[in-house]
């Protein structure tokens, strides 16, 4: 008896075919990865260059202070001396307010405060002017 081999079975072609198409596959991911090489090292140092960010001024005291109407009030004086942060409560959100130089009103986000001794006068649009004193 005698058989005959077919080299072109297709169990063979698909075994073929699935290697060919897996090295194309791997050439194309590797000349993508080398095309663009240049502008992603542009890229980088452009991040790398950014200018250094500021940090905020320390804080150089804290002090609460009981208003006439019952509120309480927080301020945390900072070390450049003309900027404050106002709390109405302990760890509640603060508001930044600056004066144009020291010794004078501070103002922010609709609020004005003056500071004189141990108390602070607190203006507000739409509520009454207020003191408030050092606890």
């Amino acid at each position: 008896m005698i058989t005959v081999s077919r080299k072109d079975s297709p169990s063979r072609r698909i075994g073929l075919s699935r290697c060919v198409l897996l090295s194309a596959i791997a050439f194309a991911v590797l000349l993508a990865g080398c095309s663009k090489k240049e502008k992603r090292e542009a890229s980088t140092t452009t991040a790398n260059a950014t200018v250094p960010v500021a940090l905020p001024p320390a804080i150089v005291a804290s002090h609460t202070y009981r208003c006439s109407d019952g509120d309480v009030l927080y301020v945390d004086f900072l070390e450049d001396g003309t900027s404050i942060n106002v709390r109405w409560r302990p760890s509640g959100p603060a508001l930044r307010l600056t004066a144009p130089s020291q010794g004078l009103a501070y103002v922010g986000d609709g609020m004005n405060l003056s500071v004189g001794g141990k108390e602070v006068k607190v203006d507000e649009p739409e509520k009454a002017s207020r003191t408030c004193k050092r606890a």
